[in-house]
């Protein structure tokens, strides 16, 4: 029996794929699914969605080699450098594609001997100025690749900044790469824009493929963004401990908890050692037997404590959600991130691995 667990909802996954397929007029789709499928699971992830889209994008290496051992053939995009020239080559002979950044990376990938082609997409830098080539830099990288035996172009693409905040920024963007595409002879690559808040507004018609990451996972690219998508995760842990407190009782570590009634105070197994916010002590809530509780008191490594005072009959190693619906009542990792000043995709990203995630329906 696990104290804590996360549960991925196969349904809601395919839902947001299909929504998604709905509104990409034709496009193919590259599912995002970095940073351990922004913290839902790559290879359950993976293994769910592998014949509903058409590719993948992993942030490096290791992400990469360890889809492409459950996908044979399925397109594999990496995000990050690979700079050592035996993972380049173990990448091409996977048929894993790179993602280049740069003037220097694309030098270096040029002068790298191996039997197998390597797959490159060139990132435009269309004003995120985070990585990319510069348009004035596209003549020199087309010559890069040409000269090379062993580059193969297969996409070019680029990023937005501001989306959904600000579409102006985000139309001169789409008006720079534009202009770079009209440089780019061979327009059978894969051309791609458009990440989830793009995705469904159809701002680049000249692209065939998307790049949906968060929302794939039914959350909102922004707090105030709407999309007909659901939610994947739900993390959910055990009481492990119940205890009686009189009034004026400290609760956990500073005691920054102090009770004003006689109190009943459960223990979950779980904290910011799996990935658990530790801001969010004394500001969020979990859900029992449906009915929201708050946590009181600092969060720690591995516990978490909730006032559960006001629900009756609560039973030990019983079953708390602290994201997910549970009745009527819904935590969502949006709601978290507010709370705990930060967006959506760290509340997700960061629950670690060791947390076991279990596919239901």
């Amino acid at each position: 029996m696990s104290l804590t667990w996360i549960e991925i909802s196969k349904s809601a996954l395919l839902h947001n794929i299909a929504y998604f397929r709905s509104r990409s007029k034709g496009k193919k789709i590259i599912a995002m699914v970095k940073s351990n499928a922004y913290g839902h699971g790559l290879l359950k992830v993976a293994s769910l969605i592998k014949d509903e889209v058409d590719a993948f994008a992993v942030a490096d290496f290791q992400e990469s080699m360890k889809l492409r051992s459950l996908l044979k053939q399925k397109p594999v995009f990496i995000l990050l450098p690979v700079i050592e020239e035996q993972e380049v080559k173990e990448v091409a002979k996977s048929k894993v594609s790179l993602f280049v950044g740069n003037l220097q990376y694309l030098k270096f990938l040029s002068k790298i001997n191996t039997n197998n082609k390597i797959k490159i997409h060139l990132e435009i830098n269309s004003g995120i100025n985070r990585t990319g080539i510069r348009p004035d830099e596209l003549t020199k990288a087309m010559e890069i690749i040409e000269k090379s035996q062993t580059i193969e172009l297969e996409g070019i693409f680029s990023h937005f900044a501001t989306l959904p905040a600000n579409l102006n920024v985000a139309k001169k963007q789409i008006q720079t790469f534009r202009d770079v595409l009209k440089q780019v002879k061979d327009k059978n690559i894969w051309i791609h824009m458009e990440n989830s808040a793009a995705a469904s507004m159809n701002l680049l018609p000249e692209a065939n493929a998307i790049r949906p990451g968060i929302s794939l996972y039914g959350l909102p690219p922004s707090p105030d963004y709407k999309l007909d998508i659901k939610p994947v995760l739900s993390l959910m842990s055990r009481i492990i401990d119940i205890h009686f407190l009189d009034i004026g009782e400290g609760i956990s570590y500073d005691h920054t908890f102090i009770t004003r009634r006689p109190s009943i105070i459960a223990t979950l197994g779980i904290g910011y050692g799996d990935g658990y916010m530790r801001n969010l002590s004394n500001r969020a809530w979990v859900i029992i037997k449906g009915k929201k509780v708050p946590i009181v008191g600092r969060i720690c490594m591995n516990h978490i404590l909730i006032d559960i005072t006001d629900v009756p009959d609560v039973k030990l190693y019983e079953t708390v959600t602290l994201i997910g619906k549970e009745g009527e009542e819904e935590i969502t990792a949006t709601e978290l991130a507010i709370k705990s000043g930060t967006i959506n995709y760290e509340i997700t990203t960061k629950l670690l691995p060791h947390i076991e995630r279990i596919v239901v329906e």
